[in-house]
């Protein structure tokens, strides 16, 4: 087959025989399809059904690569080791069944076959079509636990004062700590500077956790609905699970510890000497009397602290906790930006944790369940600014979960770019299931959607802040987060 017309290379994708591509590069779209400059000529052959441009409008590999590719050493060696027939074969089958760029085919190729869960961290690119006939594609990879039990190690990092990319969070962790970061993703749901503006509240909230987060053993942030959470136990013990703070909490702020037990959890009246409140209540305001002091939190901070004497209803805040004390209990010196330490007998033990959503699988089946977990809730859309969390829409998504043998398996799933329409939390239910996942949960979507394996950002972020420079050629890049979760093999 023999092609001159215009986005020729687009238009004759994995057309299953030989063809040739020739034309000239006249619009900005086709030389970065292409990769190279307006007013070039080309001529390109392609083998039978072999994808030449991948992930269009930032691309992964252009024409280019793939030439260059072709006249590459490696393969080269690979043909004359295996025949070319045998090469094409190889990228043939992979263009079906994973899409990976050529490179990679040929590294994997060069270093043979290994028997499955031999590396200590593997990865495989995936390709599909939805039902609906929509295509997806993306990358998983797999953390070997069990083949260096102990050795393995996770910590969720922070920093909501100035949020970085997760390949910003990898470096700094290994310029900190002399470890190799393996693995890394994006973890749980923060409020944004839009979301800040859209909520009225002052600038000192923006990168206010907005759920579970465990530092070293410390509850940086508690619990807000009951949304599942990736928990990392001082025994070695992995878990994912719904978190919450139904059974009440300990708090101690100003040198005073309180016992807050469950009835004290969102009252209709406040009562007892504290109570408190999360999101998973009902309505919009607390009321007040005469003789309590209200305390609005973010996280573990105090962000305002409301005398007592209002005799109005208190505005919920979709934030934080809201703590509601007697006057007369209330410590005395407390103020704004003082810490407050909580505990949680359900989190006894817990070194790591960051609650994202929704959960996926449990026990191997689908459990998607906006509703139980407050997803559906007033407090909870306010603060989703993208509505690809509580509304089941398409768009790039990242999921991490465990197998039967207990190995951890993160999979990014591309979206808004010509291969993949990305998933919605059913779609990478799904794929997590077919991928063995016996457990699962997503983490922030979107842009925020990041997998990092030994320092390079794997996935396909359709997020760019310079984006205006260029539309056609800038390379993806990760969205700024405030926290993440690193694996790492401790040095021995």
């Amino acid at each position: 087959l023999i092609t001159n017309r215009h986005e020729a290379a687009l238009m004759t994708d994995i057309i299953d025989i030989d063809r040739f591509h020739i034309g000239k590069i006249n619009t900005r779209t086709e030389a970065a399809m292409m990769g190279i400059p307006i007013n070039s000529g080309y001529i390109q052959f392609v083998p039978a059904g072999i994808r030449t441009v991948l992930t269009y409008p930032v691309p992964l590999q252009t024409s280019h690569d793939f030439y260059m590719a072709l006249k590459g050493k490696r393969f080269r060696t690979l043909a004359a080791e295996h025949g070319e027939k045998k090469i094409f074969d190889e990228i043939r089958k992979d263009a079906v069944t994973n899409g990976s760029p050529v490179n990679v085919v040929f590294k994997k190729l060069a270093m043979g076959r290994r028997p499955e869960g031999e590396d200590d961290l593997s990865y495989t690119y995936i390709t599909g079509v939805y039902d609906d006939g929509l295509p997806y594609n993306g990358i998983i990879a797999k953390a070997a636990l069990h083949l260096k039990e102990g050795q393995w190690a996770f910590n969720v990092i922070t920093n909501s004062s100035h949020p970085v990319p997760v390949t910003g969070f990898v470096k700094d962790f290994e310029s900190n700590t002399g470890q190799k970061a393996r693995i890394a993703w994006n973890g749980g749901y923060i409020l944004n500077p839009e979301l800040v503006g859209k909520l009225g509240l002052p600038e000192n909230y923006i990168g206010s956790p907005l759920g579970l987060i465990i530092a070293d053993g410390a509850i940086i942030s508690p619990p807000l609905f009951n949304k599942p959470a990736l928990l990392f136990y001082d025994n070695g013990a992995i878990d994912i699970r719904r978190v919450n703070c139904a059974k009440g909490l300990t708090l101690t702020l100003g040198g005073q510890t309180f016992d807050i037990p469950s009835e004290l959890r969102n009252p209709e009246i406040p009562g007892g000497d504290v109570c408190f409140y999360d999101l998973m209540m009902d309505g919009n305001t607390i009321p007040d009397d005469n003789d309590r002091v209200t305390v609005r939190l973010s996280g573990n901070r105090i962000m305002e602290v409301l005398p007592a004497g209002k005799n109005q209803g208190i505005q919920v805040i979709p934030v934080g906790l809201t703590l509601s004390f007697i006057k007369d209990v209330f410590p005395a010196g407390v103020q704004v930006g003082d810490g407050v330490s909580f505990g949680i007998d359900d989190l006894k033990g817990c070194l790591q944790a960051v609650e994202a959503g929704p959960l996926l699988v449990d026990n191997g089946n689908i459990v998607v369940d906006m509703v139980k977990e407050g997803w559906a809730g007033e407090h909870s859309i306010r603060t989703q600014a993208a509505r690809l969390d509580y509304t089941d829409l398409r768009g790039p998504k990242i999921a991490a979960g465990f197998d039967a043998s207990g190995d951890l398996l993160v999979l990014a799933v591309n979206g808004r770019i010509r291969e993949s329409v990305g998933a919605t939390h059913h779609d990478i239910a799904g794929i997590m299931q077919k991928s063995g996942a016996v457990k699962a949960m997503g983490f922030d979507p979107g842009g925020s959607s990041t997998l990092v394996l030994d320092g390079v950002a794997m996935n396909i972020s359709p997020y760019n802040r310079h984006y205006e420079k260029n539309t056609f050629t800038l390379p993806p890049e990760p969205r700024a987060v405030s926290n993440a979760i690193i694996g790492y093999l401790r040095n021995v």
